[in-house]
């Protein structure tokens, strides 16, 4: 992979906010994996058409003036309809956006025909590989093999998702011992399996190594939004994605409003860059202190900042608290303030400036 390649990669793991948004293009997905969030497979009806997508993406591109860099589609599946990935990518790329896909790569049946398909899609310019414990029960090792060697053919840089319930686990240990042998280390991203979708239902000896308290860990994930068929507009594709009610990460719907206004919106979401800045943590010490641990899990899983801010959230409670906290004035200027120390990001402060001129 060229040097130039290896840049572009380390930028978009590192991506600012609302630089990078998501569309789940569809449900559909020719396996059903035990751990899928979710719950996705061939049975599943639910994708965005293109008349929506093209609509979405133009928003997407016009937002404060080219703003938004990149177009991050997912699924599902999004190799599943070939012609729509096509067609999608092909209108992001037209509009300056830089596409990337994330797959499970069950399309690279050969070298041949893993280079055939890449060399169609030209606009596609990153690529994100899926593949654990999970996947390779109906995914071939040797599908990710190709795939990469395809990618690598084609100057396409890519990175390979992988999550595991215990990274001690001996089966973890030994994929991601076969994956150096094709791929560089630092191409490879490991998540904790997420609880929540088909997991719950399906991972029933789930191996989570557990803890008393929350991880100490900022989340990055909640820099890019994700835009769902149905038109909701969630702050990340994590658990979060499975309650079932309101919660101050659900951003808006497109066919109530207009992706300008759910977003201006978002800059100003004080929970949201709460849980970007300090992570879930932050909240849960809130909460402690205002007397609500009874709220609270007795139990964090390891490593996994995506099952704390879930467990956060699952409680209405905490939810009722947080909504208010958010309207907390001294509040919001921390966040803004600390958005501006750690994340050199400066427009929640300007906002903060022109709320409290005007409250004056």
């Amino acid at each position: 992979m060229s040097d130039m390649n290896n840049n572009i990669q380390n930028s978009l793991l590192e991506m600012p906010f609302l630089k990078n948004i998501g569309l789940l293009m569809t449900y559909k997905c020719q396996v059903t994996c035990p751990h899928c969030i979710i719950e996705a497979g061939p049975h599943r009806k639910e994708e965005m058409s293109l008349d929506d997508a093209f609509r979405w993406i133009e928003q997407i591109s016009e937002y404060r003036n080219n703003y938004i860099k990149v177009l991050a589609l997912t699924g599902g599946e999004p190799f599943y309809n070939l012609d729509s990935l096509k067609k999608i990518s092909d209108f992001g790329g037209s509009k300056g956006l830089f596409v990337s896909v994330i797959t499970n790569a069950f399309w690279a049946s050969s070298k041949k025909e893993a280079i055939s398909i890449l060399k169609d899609l030209k606009s596609i310019n990153m690529l994100s590989f899926s593949t654990d414990v999970y996947h390779l029960k109906s995914i071939p090792f040797e599908r990710i093999k190709h795939a990469v060697t395809a990618a690598k053919e084609c100057d396409v840089p890519f990175t390979i998702s992988v999550c595991t319930e215990d990274k001690n686990d001996i089966e973890y240990r030994n994929l991601i011992s076969r994956l150096t042998e094709i791929t560089k280390k630092d191409t490879i991203v490991t998540a904790i399996t997420f609880r929540a979708g088909r997991a719950l239902k399906k991972l029933e000896n789930l191996r989570f190594r557990m803890s008393t308290e929350p991880p100490i860990a900022a989340c990055s994930a909640g820099s890019s939004p994700i835009i769902f068929p149905d038109g909701r507009v969630l702050a990340c594709i994590g658990p979060i994605i499975d309650l079932p009610f309101p919660h101050p990460l659900v951003l808006g719907n497109l066919r109530e409003e207009s992706l300008f206004e759910i977003l201006d919106r978002a800059e100003s979401n004080a929970i949201l860059h709460a849980i970007r800045v300090w992570g879930p943590r932050k909240l849960i010490s809130i909460l402690e202190e205002a007397g609500s641990s009874q709220f609270l899990p007795d139990k964090y899983i390891e490593d996994s900042i995506c099952m704390c801010c879930y467990s956060l959230l699952a409680n209405r409670k905490n939810v009722n608290f947080l909504n208010k906290l958010s309207e907390d004035f001294e509040f919001k200027r921390k966040v803004a303030y600390a958005r501006v120390h750690y994340l050199n990001e400066t427009r929640m402060a300007e906002l903060y400036q022109l709320e409290k001129i005007i409250l004056r």
